[in-house]
């Protein structure tokens, strides 16, 4: 079966051939079938919705460059795990050996990988954090298997923790999953209070009652200052986190201690929870060293032998041209690791694309960053929301260095309306399912505002939720002295899709329309009826034509040819026959 996954626009003449196809199947824990959205996400950062149904395998296709991370939907219902997945790979259950035979003359056969992902229901947790000695911001929960020798292994939870804000009265929720595990409550600057174990399958809350602070573990040690330190000894401090820095994405999010470093280079962190810790020194607000794990035991102080060398780290300032974004936002700037100097002993074992990233806000147009070591850097200029501007692909730091990117952005102000109606919607550019590089939420009054890396050749995809519209335009130019209008089609193009070989309904089919220059104007995607419904066709010549690609093969129907006048409704019925070549 097909995923409703938005398929990517074909250049003219042909399908595009940057689609990576694979197989997912949401594999639910003890629950029936059901409807399960997953959310996919690579290196880059780019994040594409794969709805699907759990216990299938369901074809996906994803628009970006690999490996993927990939993990239910947040607000779905269900709670899982990232699973890691590289279309590139061969399936690991190839299925039974087949017997011999000649295929000296055969192609070899398409094989499409098959990628689980295990999910299980969420149960809404909460409690309440009490004690006055000191604050606390998050509760940690750190999940562990009951029983694992009877578990399936798909379902293990070894290893996996969650991280669950409290209120300034000190009540927490978030989701767990709905399953028996172990249950470690970590309180940052406090050791847990207790294991709990309990049944959460069934359950839809569950609440937790009281967790106490008490005293917990504490990590003291010696840190080396040599040539170049021993006069910045007193302006070190030790950053204790529970993740190894090495893997922080934005900055110190993981830290739960930080405290300063002697004259002698002693330092002491006290009231920490047990379990493996990493530190991070400081020196003179510069990376100085790195270093860990250290397992800490409950109530008892872990004192490592060896001393922690200082390194220097190198000062990054980034300026960006023009200072000020020309719109009612803010610039971010990221720093991406691409090549380390030496990421075996530095940088610790990671997979390529998880190299450490610093995110800081653009201030006046400069930004800092704090290098540790030597090697080569991306620098991205974004907004909020992590559409790019612009950036530098490679930036070799061997020293303090200072780098300048210059954007060229032009303002945006446009519209959209739908039959002289201004409607509320979002405004993708550079294409909905292709990673857009901007997005806009236009107003009640139809208005959105902001800026873009040029004026010409955009791809715009517009979805308006509130009147069910959707609708792509292409080789849309951006005016300077006046708005940009986007014009909805009150249209409705509806039907149902058969199969030929079962004269049965066939559900999840991608029904596209396209314009008479090849051109994707629309897509819709069948029920499990086979009826399928697309508002906001642009009006003129259309093709709709219907195809599903399967494990065993490929459907396609006899493409439908019509002129669409504005406001029209339309009935078309398809049937999917099996592709031949």
């Amino acid at each position: 079966m097909a995923s409703p996954a938005q398929e990517r626009a074909a250049p003219q003449g042909g399908a595009t051939d940057e689609v990576s196809p694979v197989v997912l199947k949401a594999v639910a824990y003890r629950t029936v079938s059901a409807e399960v959205t997953l959310v996919a996400r690579n290196a880059e950062g780019f994040e594409q919705e794969l709805p699907v149904v759990s216990d299938q395998p369901f074809q996906v296709f994803l628009f970006e460059p690999g490996p993927w991370n990939v993990r239910p939907a947040p607000g779905s219902g269900f709670w899982g795990r990232e699973v890691y997945i590289d279309p590139a790979l061969e399936p690991d259950d190839p299925g039974e050996l087949q017997p011999e035979r000649d295929v000296s003359d055969e192609p070899a056969p398409s094989v499409v990988p098959v990628f689980e992902v295990p999910v299980f229901p969420a149960v809404a947790v909460s409690g309440r954090v009490v004690g006055p000695r000191r604050p606390v911001s998050e509760v940690l929960i750190l999940l562990g298997d009951v029983d694992p020798e009877r578990l399936d292994p798909r379902f293990g939870l070894k290893g996996a923790r969650i991280r669950c804000p409290v209120a300034d009265d000190g009540r927490w929720s978030c989701d767990l999953p709905g399953t028996l595990v172990h249950l470690v409550f970590w309180l940052p600057r406090h050791s847990p209070e207790y294991r709990w174990e309990t049944p959460l399958f069934g359950r839809r809350q569950l609440r937790m009652g009281d967790q106490r602070l008490i005293p917990g573990a504490s990590l003291a040690g010696f840190v080396a200052a040599g040539p170049g330190f021993r006069e910045l000894i007193d302006r070190c401090v030790v950053h204790v986190a529970k993740a190894d820095p090495a893997f922080w994405m934005t900055g110190l999010e993981d830290v739960v201690g930080t405290v300063e470093v002697a004259r002698d280079g002693f330092f002491q962190a006290a009231g920490l929870g047990p379990g493996h810790h990493w530190i991070q020194v400081d020196c003179a607000g510069r990376v100085a060293a790195r270093a860990g794990p250290y397992t800490l035991e409950r109530d008892a102080e872990t004192f490592p032998r060896k001393r922690v060398p200082l390194m220097r780290s190198h000062l990054l300032e980034v300026s960006v041209l023009p200072a000020d974004p020309p719109y009612d936002s803010h610039w971010v700037a990221r720093l991406k690791q691409i090549a380390p100097e030496n990421a075996v002993e530095f940088w610790r074992q990671y997979r390529p694309g998880e190299y450490p990233q610093q995110r800081a806000v653009v201030e006046n147009g400069h930004v800092q960053f704090y290098v540790p070591g030597n090697g080569a850097f991306s620098v991205e200029i974004t907004d909020e929301a992590g559409g790019r501007f612009g950036g530098l692909d490679y930036l070799e730091v061997v020293g303090d260095l200072a780098a300048e990117v210059e954007l060229d952005l032009v303002p945006v102000v446009g519209r959209l309306m739908l039959d002289d109606v201004p409607v509320p919607g979002l405004v993708f550019f550079g294409g909905r399912q292709t990673s857009p590089e901007l997005t806009f939420r236009s107003d009640d009054d139809g208005w959105f505002r902001g800026a873009l890396p040029g004026r010409e050749d955009w791809r715009v995809d517009v979805v308006a939720p509130d009147h069910e519209v959707m609708q792509f335009f292409h080789n849309i130019d951006v005016p300077a002295d006046e708005p940009l209008v986007l014009e909805l089609a009150d249209t409705v193009v509806q039907g149902r899709v058969l199969s030929a070989s079962t004269g049965q309904p066939a559900e999840r089919v991608i029904v596209r329309f396209e314009s008479a220059d090849g051109q994707l104007v629309h897509q819709a995607t069948s029920g499990e009826d086979g009826s399928y419904s697309a508002r906001g066709v642009p009006p003129g010549w259309v093709r709709i034509s219907a195809q599903r690609l399967t494990l065993t093969r490929w459907e396609v129907s006899e493409a439908f040819e019509t002129i669409l006048n504005p406001r029209q409704s339309l009935t078309v019925d398809l049937v999917l026959r099996e592709r031949m070549e």
